[in-house]
């Protein structure tokens, strides 16, 4: 695995350790469809969760949730469609972001975002 890929798993291990502590269950990590995928499918007592991870090192200078772009968003809502179609769950579906930001290999900030956009994009 290389760097890029390595930071991303640290951010994705930090974000379901958050969400677990919270209470929130894992559905499936790292779920894919074709070309489509979701970081973490979450739940709660009332809904799916589809959770996007955005990590970054702290010295690249800016919010990793600003990598959460419309086309992202849209990406993600065509893969949350995907899920529920094989999925047969009837929760309600929520769109969650969690940015992760790593400095020399140790997470120092989790922001965890519940419903930051809905299905409209």
């Amino acid at each position: 695995m290389n760097a890029k890929g390595k930071l991303g798993r640290r951010g994705e291990d930090a974000a379901l350790d958050y969400l677990q502590d919270r209470g929130l269950k894992l559905i499936e990590r790292n779920w894919r469809s074709g070309h489509l995928e979701i970081d973490l499918i979450m739940e709660d007592a009332a809904s799916v969760r589809i959770v996007e991870v955005k990590t970054l090192r702290r010295t690249d200078g800016f919010d990793p949730g600003d990598n959460v772009t419309r086309d992202k968003r849209l990406k993600l809502i065509r893969a949350a469609r995907a899920f529920f179609a094989q999925s047969r769950t009837y929760k309600e579906i929520r769109f969650d972001v969690v940015t992760v930001l790593i400095d020399f290999d140790e997470v120092v900030d989790i922001n965890y975002i519940p419903d930051a956009f809905d299905a409209l994009g």
